[in-house]
């Protein structure tokens, strides 16, 4: 392979179509690898110096690290592109990427999966490293899966309760409705955390201009998966995340409050899982965080893992 580093934000961006190709292609790929996502989040979030690497294979794109290098005064970080608000950071394909790390003299590798080659890779001469555990993600397979008569009980309760309320509609997101699925995202997560006082992780504006761009991207590209529920024409619940050939992935949602008893959240959710077993999805996937209600699908916790290295020799 021949490898090269990347430093120009223009060039980046103009390897979309190749990295798009090659995502797809890629099964261990999330959406957080792809260029739907960390092209928005380098616009809107990258500040120093890019250090992507690609490799090639016949002129073709067979391999990328979306790096970067976060400096300080005299020190330096290296890091994955998309590191803080992603909940799996990693290459896609193999190659022997650790050969252009001496830009930084120390990387943090975040949530890595345990599958990832960033962890199996060997060390470079002059270099130590430290893996361990970082954060779940809380997955549930979809293969046989069934709600308990408890469960299935409760969702009809809701729904009932809910219909008894007035006309209850579910659409999914397209390119005439997109905007305004996303401000009622914006504005049903927002009203939940201001009743604790707090202003919520979507308040900011440049958090919003982000996932307006990812959103779009994602919907163009065929992996946005958004759905909002109304009642009589009013946004009270939406479900935004994202899809691969084989997973979907829960990123936010965002609920009315005064209807909490109703459980409209429980309900998005439950379309969104439903919808994933119909296209064929084999997982759904709910991220990060040990929140109780993900317990309660039946998911379960799967460790994404941080590897760090340190060269110890100049």
């Amino acid at each position: 392979m021949d490898l090269r580093v990347i430093i120009t934000p223009q060039t980046f961006a103009d390897l979309a179509p190749e990295w798009l190709d090659l995502w797809r292609n890629s099964p261990e790929a999330t959406p957080f690898q792809s260029p739907m996502w960390l092209l928005p989040w380098w616009r809107h979030f990258g500040s120093n110096d890019l250090h992507v690497i690609e490799a090639r294979a016949g002129g073709k794109l067979a391999a990328l690290a979306p790096l970067y290098i976060l400096r300080d005064d005299s020190e330096s970080l290296g890091l994955f592109i998309g590191t803080g608000i992603s909940d799996y950071l990693d290459v896609i394909g193999d190659a022997p990427f650790f050969q252009h790390i001496d830009a930084s003299p120390i990387w943090d590798l975040q949530q890595l999966r345990a599958s990832s080659p960033m962890l199996n890779a060997a060390v470079p001469g002059g270099w130590s490293d430290n893996i361990e555990d970082q954060d779940p993600c809380v997955v549930l397979p979809l293969a046989d899966f069934a709600l308990s008569t408890h469960a299935q009980k409760k969702l009809r309760y809701y729904r009932r309760s809910i219909e008894r309320r007035g006309r209850v509609a579910i659409e999914s997101a397209n390119r005439d409705n997109l905007n305004d699925l996303l401000q009622s995202l914006f504005d049903l997560h927002g009203a939940r955390w201001q009743r604790r006082g707090m202003p919520g992780m979507l308040a900011d504006d440049v958090i919003q201009a982000f996932h307006r761009d990812v959103a779009k991207a994602m919907l163009d590209a065929g992996t946005l998966r958004m759905y909002a529920m109304s009642l009589d024409d009013r946004p009270i619940a939406v479900f935004y995340g994202f899809a691969d050939a084989s997973t979907v992935y829960y990123y936010l949602s965002g609920y009315d409050p005064d209807l909490e008893k109703l459980s409209p959240g429980t309900l998005i959710v439950a379309h969104a899982i439903e919808s994933a077993v119909r296209d064929g999805a084999t997982t759904f996937d709910f991220l990060r965080g040990a929140e109780e209600y993900k317990y309660t699908w039946g998911a379960k916790d799967r460790m994404n893992k941080r590897r760090q290295l340190l060269r110890t020799e100049d």
